[in-house]
């Protein structure tokens, strides 16, 4: 980025001429013009000089011509200087208005103009870069902080401030106190390593944690940056592992007890029950009702693998909620009737949502097992459907409103502690009497995971001693 020739303007223009200072001129008079008067003196008395007039006006017009020219290059220096001022402060990129009238001024205050004009580029264009940095920076969602050689924060994107607050002059070593990224910090600032890794973990309540890099820069910042602290936020991903570690465990647990109770019965019947009819044909019962369960266990994992794996491919089929769920009210009823319960469906205003009726039918069977499992025996299972113009905040906001589907059963209720953990897999209050009923204990995360998939939200309301109402929103269809 170079300065051209025709972006200066150095020509003279009329100016009103500021006062020079007299004493100054005076001064630098006094300095230049008395030696050489004193040479005059000096000649006077020695005869050299015929008259003292003569070395009167000799005197006095070597003065005269040493005030003029004092005052010359006062006024040179004096434009000169206006010109720097003006070239600094003013709004145009060159003054216009300095009067630099000798040729050599004119070159010295061009050189002048070049050099702040490309000291000025130069600092436009580290402001542009600086900016294009922070930018960047701060649409990345990790904590970022820039430190010098003592490991004082010198900078940090949006993501390190809305993570730690105001960081900026704080010491890093002090900011992160777990010991193996204070080693990790120490080792790269004292020039040991180039990069080193660590883990730091953030105590509750907001329990976080991260992966964090520290990289040295191969060379200072003007700044003064020597090293870049980047933390990346790997909860979700240790939530997800242990979740897969638990879901492992727990599913060989489920899978584990009916085969043993099968092993025994099988290990009974070939030895001590061989010849006993009547204790072969409980024994066979209660195996019967093991494998029964566990294939409805297999067939439970299996449904919540195939929604997990298209949970993230939204449906776009418009369907009415009311006619499906007749027919998996009807479907039920053998249940209601061992149980002496009713199931009663009401439908109030438009049913219709954005969904896939095989996944809403088992959500809807999921929901209706559970409480006529866990209402109260001879008792009432209220279904209700309901179009909400104003959906949930925990729901994405759909087009037109949300159509709520609640299960209301009026069993003893559930404790307030176990509501957040009921979707979770595996997750029994009683785990005795889930088993007796013939629960899996999957039924309410293959729920969630199907409104999930729906774009839609889960709230669970328990009042102990009154019953348990589970609603799904989901989004509803274009109304015609």
């Amino acid at each position: 980025m170079g300065v051209r020739g025709e972006d200066i303007d150095l020509t003279p223009v009329p100016l009103p001429d500021p006062p020079l200072p007299f004493s100054r001129i005076a001064l630098a008079v006094l300095m230049l013009g008395l030696p050489p008067v004193g040479l005059i003196g000096a000649a006077l008395v020695l005869g050299w000089i015929p008259s003292p007039w003569i070395a009167a006006l000799a005197a006095a017009a070597l003065l005269f011509y040493y005030v003029l020219m004092a005052r010359r290059h006062a006024r040179a220096i004096y434009d000169l200087r206006n010109f720097a001022d003006e070239l600094i402060g003013g709004d145009r990129p060159l003054p216009a208005s300095a009067r630099l009238g000798s040729p050599a001024l004119r070159d010295l205050g061009y050189a002048i103009a070049r050099l702040y004009r490309a000291k000025r580029d130069r600092n436009d264009e580290m402001m542009r870069l600086v900016q294009a940095r922070d930018g960047v920076l701060d649409a990345v969602p990790d904590p970022v902080f820039a430190l010098d050689r003592g490991g004082r924060v010198l900078g940090a994107n949006r993501g390190a401030v809305e993570s730690f607050g105001s960081v900026i002059g704080r010491d890093a070593t002090l900011l992160f106190r777990q010991p193996a990224l204070q080693t990790a910090l120490r080792s790269v600032l004292s020039g040991g390593e180039s990069r080193a890794t660590a883990t730091l973990s953030l105590a509750p309540p907001v329990e976080r944690e991260f992966t964090v890099a520290v990289q040295r820069l191969q060379s200072v910042a003007p700044d003064g940056t020597c090293a870049v602290l980047t933390l990346h936020d790997v909860t979700a991903l240790r939530r997800a592992e242990q979740t897969r570690v638990d879901f492992v465990a727990n599913a060989s647990h489920e899978i584990r007890t009916p085969l043993t109770t099968l092993l025994g019965f099988i290990e009974t019947l070939q030895g001590p029950a061989k010849d006993d009819p009547e204790a072969q044909a409980m024994f066979l019962d209660i195996m019967q009702g093991e494998a029964q369960r566990m294939a409805r266990l297999v067939e439970d994992l299996l449904s919540l693998s195939r929604i997990e794996q298209h949970e993230h491919e939204h449906p776009t089929t418009a369907l009415a909620l009311g006619p499906l769920l007749e027919r998996v009210i009807a479907g039920l009823q053998p249940q209601a009737d061992q149980r002496r319960a009713r199931i009663l469906l009401t439908v109030d205003g438009d049913d219709r949502v954005i969904g896939t009726a095989d996944e809403l039918v088992q959500l809807a069977q999921n929901l209706i097992v559970n409480a006529l499992k866990y209402g109260r025996e001879g008792g009432t299972v209220t279904v209700t459907v309901r179009h909400k113009p104003t959906p949930p905040a925990a729901m994405p906001p759909p087009l037109y409103g949300a159509v709520a589907l609640a299960v209301q059963d009026d069993g003893e209720g559930i404790p307030r502690e176990h509501l957040p953990r009921l979707t979770e897999r595996f997750y029994r209050i009683d785990p005795a009497r889930s088993k007796s009923q013939g629960g899996t204990g999957l039924g309410l995360a293959i729920v969630k995971h199907i409104v999930n998939r729906h774009r839609g939200a889960l709230r669970i309301e328990s009042d102990p001693g009154k019953g348990t109402c589970f609603t799904a929103f989901l989004p509803a269809a274009e109304r015609g």
